[in-house]
């Protein structure tokens, strides 16, 4: 297909650490960084997509709600780490992001929100019918989320992400010339939003903790998998990503790390 969008700028907002063994099966102990991934796009005619917005400094400043997330997922966020200052120092102001695609609302995600007023911000149905009922175990901390959220939100409706099919997905085509697929990825959260990007890349959120988790999805302990919220979506779409990497499509997740900054498709 046609090269509409060349690259994808990664940016590294802040992390957690969490301990290996305590995630896998069979794993030895090992203290593992995950960052809290950012990944912007340039349409030529839509202009800039974000997708996310990584931690804020906010993240400590959540009572005993956030004392309790900190506890059990060590976070480490500087201001400088906050994507809108990044976005600043890449000559980027905050108001010039068109959408802003949530792939969910976990804390990871939705620190900077407030920052994109002007943007179209995108959220799956399902996702903002989750945050509506705003149980503990959904992670949604509401307190990070401006309060024109939800007047500004724009919800991709569930018709809308099954409107296409490829060989490997359901998807909405968000600019309709096939650049930029939107799909519904549930088993991390409810209504989690991933996308392929012209067939090349796949930003795959939350689906999986980074490349070299891809196909271990079985080998999860009693409290990861508690935390997910349906473990049987999870491993099916496990399986779904060992496809696509053999394929020879490149994914990016949230939390794994990259060496360079520019993914260029």
């Amino acid at each position: 297909m046609q090269k509409i969008i060349k690259e994808i700028k990664y940016y590294n907002c802040g992390y957690c650490t969490n301990n290996l063994k305590l995630v896998f099966k069979k794993h030895k102990r090992e203290i593992k960084v995950f960052p809290a991934g950012v990944f912007l796009v340039k349409h030529p005619k839509e202009g800039y997509v974000l997708f996310d917005t990584g931690y804020s400094t906010e993240i400590y400043n959540l009572g005993l709600k956030g004392k309790l997330y900190n506890l059990f997922n060590p976070t480490y966020v500087k201001k400088e780490d906050q994507i809108n200052i990044q976005l600043e120092k890449d000559g980027i102001k905050c108001s010039e992001i068109k959408y802003l695609v949530l792939t969910h609302l976990h804390p990871d995600h939705i620190g900077c929100v407030k920052y994109f007023k002007n943007a179209k911000i995108l959220v799956s149905e399902e996702a903002f019918n989750t945050y509506k009922k705003n149980k503990i175990r959904y992670l949604i901390f509401d307190k990070l989320l401006p309060e024109w959220f939800e007047e500004k939100i724009t919800i991709i409706e569930d018709k809308q992400l099954e409107e296409n099919k490829n060989k490997y997905f359901s998807y909405y085509d968000l600019f309709g010339d096939k650049s930029l697929l939107l799909t519904k990825v549930n088993g991390h959260a409810k209504g989690q939003i991933c996308s392929l990007i012209q067939d090349k890349v796949f930003l795959g959120a939350d689906s999986s903790w980074g490349n070299s988790f891809v196909g271990k999805a079985n080998d999860f302990k009693f409290f990861p998998r508690l935390i997910q919220s349906d473990m049987s979506d999870y491993i099916a779409n496990d399986k779904l990503l060992k496809r696509m990497k053999k394929d020879g499509i490149k994914l990016c997740f949230s939390h794994d790390t990259y060496e360079d900054e520019v993914i260029k498709l």
